[in-house]
């Protein structure tokens, strides 16, 4: 299932048709600034962990390292590169997650917990080789701490992960290339999609998707679907299959985003006055989108998601995102 991100309030400030190049990356590995990246390190650790320590380094000759606590709190003391202190660290609980392990399938899973992007991997996974924005490529090895592996490196901002490659001791497992979205002094990056060697996935491709007076910019790529709003971003992976509303409840009218796994082609909006009212699903990677309008009058008495044949495939009673 698909995750919902809420975007601080500076991204609802910001035009629609400017939206995607203000918020999103796009993993390019060139900046807008002139920018000289710090030398990033990454020690080698014992296979088990001393103190629940699972990653160190430096960052332009500053120390920094990765700790786990099963409490529920996360601290960094400060900022790579933004006068970074020696011996900073980043706390990261792992407590709800420990509970949840086995939910955790793909051979990695990166979590960002800015500046600290850090996760469990299987217990094959012999090293993760992680290139960033700068070219440079960092090996994380698997350290063990609570009874799993786990690898972490701190970036500092104005650098993101680019792609990631899990190996074995004999050979690539799988890869990945995260979506990377941000705006001035924030940065998200989503590790969606674990690829097997040789797939590279879908194309990257940019949509605007217009509808009910609002718009979207879709963000296709190797790591899924991406959408991204005023205020809200919903982000898919390939393996993720939502079928309907994105979001609901308010009143009437309202705007509603939706999305259908393939083979879905467009939706019917049937009115309370005989109506019949047909939007367009914009189709990326395994899934479509549309930005649907319910009016107060007439209303929606019922909707239904179609494929190329005319064949419904999901529906239901009232306007789109009804609780």
């Amino acid at each position: 299932m698909g995750v919902r991100w809420r975007i601080p309030a500076l991204a609802s400030l910001v035009a629609a048709s400017a939206l995607a190049a203000v918020l999103v990356a796009e993993n390019t590995s060139h900046h807008a600034h002139s920018f000289r990246p710090p030398t990033i390190t990454v020690a080698r650790l014992s296979e088990r962990a001393t103190h629940n320590v699972i990653a160190a380094g430096t960052v332009g000759g500053k120390l920094w390292r990765i700790q786990l606590t099963k409490a529920r709190t996360r601290d960094c003391r400060s900022r790579p590169g933004q006068h970074m202190a020696p011996n900073s660290d980043c706390l990261e609980g792992v407590g709800d997650a420990l509970r949840h392990m086995k939910t955790y399938s793909d051979p990695v899973t990166i979590w960002d917990s800015s500046p600290a992007l850090y996760g469990p991997v299987q217990p094959d996974v012999a090293r993760v080789s992680m290139r960033l924005s700068d070219d440079a490529i960092l090996n994380l090895y698997p350290v063990e701490a609570y009874g799993h592996w786990w690898i972490g490196v701190v970036l500092p901002e104005g650098l993101w992960p680019v792609k990631a490659v899990a190996f074995s001791r004999h050979a690539e497992i799988v890869h990945s290339v995260p979506f990377v979205s941000g705006f001035p002094g924030s940065r998200q990056v989503f590790f969606l999609t674990w690829l097997p060697p040789g797939d590279d996935g879908p194309s990257r491709m940019t949509k605007l998707i217009r509808g009910g007076g609002t718009s979207l910019v879709l963000h296709t790529g190797p790591w899924g679907n991406c959408l991204v709003g005023h205020g809200s971003m919903w982000v898919f992976s390939l393996d993720d299959y939502p079928n309907g509303a994105l979001e609901g409840g308010g009143g009437l009218p309202r705007t509603v985003p939706m999305a259908f796994p393939w083979p879905a082609r467009y939706v019917i909006l049937v009115m309370s006055d005989g109506t019949l009212r047909r939007v367009q699903l914009v189709r990326r990677a395994g899934l479509g989108f549309a930005i649907v309008r319910a009016p107060r009058k007439p209303s929606v008495v019922s909707w239904g998601a179609y494929d190329a044949g005319g064949h419904r495939l999901s529906g239901g009673a009232g306007a789109p995102g009804e609780l």
